[in-house]
């Protein structure tokens, strides 16, 4: 019994002393003293505060590169009560699995809000197909492609999705050239399935929702011009929701503010920011708006320079404000309804009077225009321009050329001199009207252009071509990625080309534009009205940084409007045909 006994204690004692051997060795293997060691002996000298939560953050240091582990998409609402995406994202963050960023897509919209109702139908129905398009892309290819990486490294995640959405786009354009080749071949093989030529069918004519118009007005026989649809890769939703995800995730990580990481991102070092300037929506009128005015599309609140963040948009909330109650006691209840970018939409036949109620409203809550309010006027040229005609339509049944424009913009101006932002008052087609207008009218205010310039991850690539102006708009949305968004600014500044960031119609209640804004250095911010919650989180979000950079002394403030001069090339000088001799003679004659 005691020799049992004595060789069980024998085993236990070898057992001991084989685990502390290989703990020995385990520990040595990954330096584990030496790295103890280190830390303890310089807590000694630092006599931290939280001693253990100083060791916390030395050995979080030394733990593995957390790693994209799961990637979770569905479908959500977006502002407009439409579908788009969300994603979600989970990383392997000291051995544990973590949720750590999330992102909605911003949905976009292609048709007027006068559209048939017959387009809207076929339009819901590509939008749901799309959303489903996206949601597989992310779970099929994307997701899969993403787990295992480092979600820090923005740059080569963003070069990867957009490398698969290429492969997709090719696969997808494929697949319609095999359907299409296959109808064709069925319809040659059997001529009798094949659809006869159909007559063609005189169009009901469509009452205009600005009202009935005479027989022969320029209005009941004009058809709203489209822009060419640009065909993208169905479920390309998917590219800026997983982009923005990651973006969110690599901030997480980095345990600093979206803004902060974008800063990084950019590898440029700046010591004073400057918070961009608000472009507030007030009223909204335009070709698909109640009454006849069709050049102001939105009308835009902008605040003094160099008043505070906090301060201007207070202001800019008050006249908001008094606008509504004005509107009511003139128009009714209705009239005090807003729109998906929360601006009223008012019935008026003038652009006159959108000016004159809001000056108006300005002067009621105690304030000056064109000293503490300014405006700004999205004109959207595109949506007015009759083809037919090749005319725009300023109001119902006033047609002007191109030149007519630039007259009618300087004549406004001049009437109204606290209008110090047109934005893409032409087409991008009229590239010497462009031009006419910036010599003319870029002195005294900012053309910016929208819908004029390609898509940012486009811009990249063709530049701005021939038109130039004060800044460029960009968004946020479909195949566009953070990293996009980046270098599209970094071009326009290359141009001395001022940037603002545009919000959409159907908006996220997510905030990182607000960021993206700070961090690219952005001169304007064009979110919407102080209004919707959607709205109003933007700009809660920017005076949050603001206050942030003000504690750390990083805030500097413009006090002045500085508009970039456009002019036209000098030509260049012709050349001296007179040839210089040696001895000096200039006529060109032997002495």
């Amino acid at each position: 019994m005691a020799t049992s006994m004595s060789r069980a204690s024998e085993r236990s004692a070898r057992d001991i002393f084989d685990t502390k051997q290989r703990a020995v060795k385990f520990y040595k293997e990954n330096g584990v003293p030496q790295k103890l060691e280190d830390i303890l002996n310089s807590m000694f000298y630092e006599n931290p505060p939280d001693v253990y939560g100083r060791l916390s953050e030395y050995f979080e240091t030394l733990s593995k590169t957390p790693i994209i582990s799961k990637i979770v998409t569905r479908e959500i609402l977006d502002s407009k009560g439409q579908p788009t995406v969300q994603t979600d994202i989970y990383c392997i963050v000291k051995g544990l699995e973590k949720f750590l960023g999330s992102s909605t897509a911003s949905s976009y919209n292609s048709l007027p809000e006068n559209a048939p109702q017959e387009k809207k139908e076929v339009d819901d129905k590509e939008r749901q197909d799309n959303i489903n398009a996206a949601i597989e892309h992310i779970q099929t290819h994307l997701a899969p492609a993403l787990i295992n990486r480092d979600p820090c490294q923005q740059q080569t995640i963003d070069n990867l999705i957009l490398e698969l959405a290429n492969t997709l786009k090719q696969e997808q354009d494929e697949k319609q050239r095999i359907e299409q080749e296959k109808a064709a071949a069925e319809a040659e093989a059997d001529p009798s399935n094949s659809s006869l030529p159909s007559v063609k069918e005189t169009p009901a004519k469509s009452v205009s929702p600005k009202g009935k118009k005479k027989i022969g007005s320029a209005k009941s026989s004009m058809v709203i011009p489209e822009e060419p649809k640009e065909e993208l890769l169905i479920g390309c939703s998917a590219v800026c929701s997983m982009s923005q995800a990651v973006l969110m995730t690599g901030a997480a990580l980095k345990k600093c503010q979206p803004y902060e990481y974008i800063i990084g991102l950019t590898s440029e070092v700046v010591e004073k920011y400057e918070i961009p300037t608000p472009m507030l929506n007030v009223m909204n009128s335009g070709r698909a708006a109640a009454g006849k005015q069709n050049v102001i599309k939105e009308l835009l609140l902008i605040p003094k320079p160099g008043t505070s963040l906090k301060k201007g948009l207070k202001q800019m909330q008050y006249v908001f404000n008094q606008v509504g109650k004005m509107l009511t006691a003139k128009q009714g209840v209705s009239a005090n309804f807003v729109n998906d970018m929360g601006g009223y939409c008012p019935t008026v036949d003038k652009p006159e009077q959108l000016l004159d109620t809001v000056q108006e409203a300005i002067t009621n809550v105690g304030l000056t225009t064109g000293e503490d309010v300014f405006f700004g006027i999205n004109c959207a040229a595109h949506e007015i321009f009759d083809m037919d005609k090749a005319k725009y339509e300023v109001t119902s049944g006033v047609m002007k050329t191109c030149d007519d424009m630039i007259e009618f913009y300087g004549d406004l101006i001049n009437r109204y001199p606290a209008i110090i932002a047109l934005i893409d008052p032409l087409r991008k087609h009229e590239i010497e009207g462009w031009g006419k207008l910036c010599e003319r009218l870029s002195e005294k205010c900012f053309i910016i252009g929208d819908y004029v310039y390609p898509r940012p991850e486009r811009l990249i690539q063709e530049g701005f071509g021939e038109l130039h102006s004060s800044a460029v708009s960009l968004k946020l949305q479909r195949l566009t990625t953070v990293s996009d968004m980046l270098h599209a600014a970094q071009v326009a500044k290359d141009e001395k080309t001022l940037v603002m960031i545009s919000d959409v119609a159907g908006a996220s209640s997510d905030t990182i534009l607000a960021d993206l804004a700070i961090s690219i250095r952005a001169k304007f911010v064009k979110f919407g009205a102080p209004s919707r919650g959607e709205r109003v989180a933007q700009y809660n979000r920017l005076i949050q940084i603001s206050e942030a950079l003000e504690e750390q002394d990083r805030l500097t403030t413009s006090e002045a409007f500085n508009f970039p001069v456009l002019k036209p090339p000098e030509p260049e000088p012709e050349p001296d045909n007179a040839i210089q001799e040696e001895d000096g003679t200039s006529n060109g004659q032997a002495s």
